[in-house]
């Protein structure tokens, strides 16, 4: 929600400050501003925020059961 701010405000005020110099400003302008400071926002906000508890957490280990070997290839020698 905090990034969709970000954007429509900054296109906004990018839009306002354009008709303000005499520039037109049209549709096609607005969004793909808005969708070039929205891409920025996302961006930052994935790298500002705090690790997430995935990355704390312990890994998955399987128990093993004690006793239990691996089959060993037997080589025998086979008749002619």
């Amino acid at each position: 929600m905090k990034t969709a701010l970000i954007s429509l405000l900054t296109a906004s005020l990018l839009g306002i400050a354009s008709l303000a110099s005499g520039r037109a400003f049209d549709a096609a302008e607005f969004f793909a501003i808005l969708f070039a400071t929205g891409l920025a926002a996302w961006t930052v906000e994935q790298y500002s925020r705090e690790p997430r508890a995935l990355t704390y957490a312990r890994p998955i280990r399987l128990p093993v059961i004690p006793g239990v070997r691996h089959a060993v290839k037997q080589v025998g020698r086979l008749a002619a």
